[in-house]
Parts: structure tokens; C-alpha cells; sequence
């Protein structure tokens, strides 16, 4: 069930982009869904679509790209190593070059199985994060949170995928400005040193992760077997796999961080948010509390989607070139926690990562149990990370 939030006379959000960052944005989104299903916004000059049919319409429709028709990659990025990686992400590409890898690639990810090794390795990649969040932002509770939720998930990821634990930090330290960069290509002005650090970090992540499939990885591990399976199969190019692993990493950065956020902000507003039980397989709360937050206060509210030719969409004529903002959290939740999650997409363009994702999100909040946080102190917070289409909970000022 939804944790209410206690403000019963908050405004609605100004439209779609101020909802992610609002403290409570889903009666917005219900009466969006309600009154206007399908429809151009013209403030923002896109169509948007809210509620499961609308959405489920846009995502599958044929005639809708990830990119923009001719700008695969971003003109911001364009020249250097972050755009070389970006045009080979699988994720964010519509064309034949890609058919292979997709579908490959996501054949490798459901691999990933979380047994009691598994579990283990995730609780010392978590235990690692608390530490270096420590290191990095001292005493405060809050900043330290704030710290660990984008730390936590790199951290696990990596321990899952069979990354040197001497190289976690390493390897977080390069995903954030990498994020960071793709965030900044969007704007109409990008900052040169922004885009500049997320070329290196570019550069830098693509050596790893060949360095990782050429046995720089421990045995015996995702990123071996990985490697081996490639190997055996001539469709699969080594730089495009070496760039997609590096998307595993900055796709996980702020969705997960997402997921283990909003999951200890709604631990602190129930009745569960005592310490843990240390053994680290327990994780019945920290599941449960996942899991809600994928139904009740998603981390993806919204994703785009471009016109690659002329087609008719909700009864509305569409042409190349327009532009939709599908509201995912515009969906109602599903009946039950295994049901349709609109945070991680439908039909070619799905995110295959909810298993893993939600795995790691939840020892991450088990971990925060674990530590004997007084989270009552947090339950009155309402802040965000100022995303236009990710919510992340922010518990300092």
C-alpha cells in the first residue's frame, strides 16, 4: 500500500518534470492519466502520454525511436570518447547494427542469479559503500545517505559482475562524471569541463571493462563467462560488448540509487524501520520495502520517445521529428508485486535489469538496517535530486 504522505493541502506539481522532484506527485499524475490520457503539451512542445494504455501504445509502437532520426548520439558528445561509447549502448539505439547484441546481451543478464554466494558478495560490496561514504562525507547521517545510494549500487553491480574489489571506488569515481556529462548533453549550453571529465571517464571505463573481459576479472564470474560466451560467437563485436558493460554501470547509477533512496525514505515513514538482522541472507523487509517502491514511488517517472516516421498515435496524427514524454508513472501499480513495473519500460526497449536491480537495492537498504541508522529522524523529508526524470530521494540539505 502507498505511505501516504502527511500534507494533505499540497498544489500539484506545473506538469510532468516538477512531479519527479514533488513530494507527492501521484494524484497529479492520476488526474493527468484521467483527463488526458494523449495529448500536446505545449508549454514543453512535446505530446505526452499518462496511463497504461497511452503508454503501452507509445512504447511499442514501431515508429518510435530512443533517439531522435539521424542523432543517435548526442551533438554535445559528438566528438570524443563518451559519444564513441553512447552510439554503441544497445539501449539507446533503434537500428539493425544493434540486433544482435540486444538480445545477446540480455540473454547474458538473465544469468545473473542471486544465491547465498551471490547475496554475500553483494553484503560485502554494501558493507565497502558504507565505509567509503564514511570516509568521504564524515559523521552526518544524511550526507552520508545521500552519498551511499549512488555508491552502494556501482559497488554491488560491480561485486555481482566479478569486478577487483580494489577497484570499486575506482570505478564510481568514473561512472559519476560519465553521468554527469550525459545529463549535461542535453542542455542547450553545455559546460566544456562537464563534458570534458566525461570523455576521460569514457576513455577510462571502456580500458577497465576490456581489461575486465580479457581475465583482469576473477574466476570463476558473470564477466568471465561472459567473455568466453563472445568469444564462441562471431556476431558479437568486443567494443560494442566492452561499451555496453559500461552501460550496465551508469544505467544502475541513478535508477538504483532511485530504488534504495525512496526505500529507506519509506522504511523511515513505517513501522520498520529498526535494525536488522546481521546475517545478511535476511533481507524479508528490505524486499518487501523494494518492491513496494517499485509499485508505489518509482524511481524512472518518465522516459522519451521520438517519431522515425509519420504514424498515427492515440488517434492523433503524428510526423518525424515530434517529440513524446511518456509519464511511467503515470501507470497505476500493479495489483500485485510480481506484476507489470512501468519503471523499467515495456516492449523493445525494457530494461531486462529488475531482477539484479532489485536485488542489489534491496541489501543495500538491508545494509542501512544493519548499521543502526535512527531513520525516524528522516521520515518528515521531502527533497529530491533536482532530475527531470528520475526520483531520488535527498535526505541533506
Amino acid at each position: 500500500m502507498p505511505i501516504a504522505f502527511s500534507n494533505t493541502t499540497l498544489e500539484f506539481p506545473s506538469g510532468p518534470f516538477d512531479a519527479v522532484t514533488h513530494p507527492d506527485p501521484y494524484p497529479y499524475y492520476a488526474s493527468l492519466a484521467a483527463r488526458r490520457p494523449f495529448g500536446f503539451d505545449a508549454t514543453l512542445s512535446l505530446w505526452v502520454a499518462a496511463g497504461p494504455e497511452a503508454l503501452a501504445e507509445v512504447l511499442g509502437h514501431p515508429a518510435c525511436g530512443v533517439r531522435p532520426a539521424g542523432a543517435v548520439v548526442p551533438a554535445a558528445l559528438a566528438d570524443g570518447p563518451a559519444g564513441e561509447w553512447f552510439g554503441a549502448l544497445v539501449r539507446m539505439n533503434d537500428g539493425p547494427a544493434h540486433a544482435a547484441m540486444k538480445p545477446w546481451l540480455n540473454a547474458q543478464l538473465a544469468t545473473l542469479h542471486a544465491d547465498r554466494d551471490t547475496l554475500v558478495r553483494l553484503h560485502d560490496a554494501s558493507q565497502a559503500a558504507c565505509a567509503d561514504a564514511y570516509l568521504a562525507r564524515g559523521d552526518a547521517p544524511a550526507a552520508r545517505l545521500d552519498d551511499f545510494v549512488f555508491r552502494q549500487p556501482i559497488y554491488g553491480l560491480a561485486a555481482w559482475l566479478g569486478v577487483p574489489a580494489a577497484q570499486w571506488t575506482e570505478v564510481h569515481e568514473d561512472v559519476q562524471p560519465l553521468v554527469a556529462t550525459m545529463a549535461e548533453a542535453g542542455k542547450p549550453s553545455p559546460r566544456a569541463d562537464v563534458l570534458a571529465r566525461g570523455h576521460r571517464a569514457a576513455a577510462a571505463l571502456r580500458q577497465r571493462a576490456a581489461r575486465w573481459l580479457d581475465n583482469d576479472a576473477a574466476s570463476d564470474t558473470w564477466l568471465r563467462e561472459v567473455a568466453r560466451r563472445a568469444a564462441g560467437n562471431d556476431s558479437i563485436d568486443f567494443d560494442a560488448l566492452t561499451a555496453n558493460v559500461v552501460g550496465l554501470f551508469t544505467q544502475t547509477h541513478d535508477a538504483c540509487a532511485g530504488l534504495v533512496a525512496n526505500s529507506i525514505r519509506r522504511l523511515a515513514r513505517s513501522s520498520h524501520g529498526a535494525s536488522a538482522s546481521a546475517d545478511p541472507t535476511d533481507l524479508a523487509v528490505a524486499i518487501k520495502t523494494v518492491s513496494d517502491v517499485i509499485r508505489f514511488d518509482p524511481p524512472v517517472q518518465n522516459t522519451r520517445r521520438f517519431l522515425h516516421a509519420p504514424a498515427v498515435i492515440c488517434e492523433q496524427a503524428l510526423a518525424p521529428g515530434d517529440a513524446i514524454l511518456a509519464v511511467l508513472a503515470s501507470a497505476p501499480p500493479s495489483a500485485t508485486p510480481e506484476g507489470m513495473a512501468w519503471t523499467f519500460g515495456t516492449s523493445a526497449h525494457a530494461c531486462p535489469g529488475r531482477s539484479p536491480a532489485s536485488t542489489i537495492a534491496a541489501v543495500g537498504v538491508h545494509a542501512i538496517r544493519q548499521g543502526g541508522e535512527d531513520l525516524s529522524s528522516l521520515a518528515g523529508g521531502t527533497a529530491y535530486h533536482p532530475l527531470g526524470n528520475i526520483r531520488i530521494a535527498r535526505f541533506s540539505a
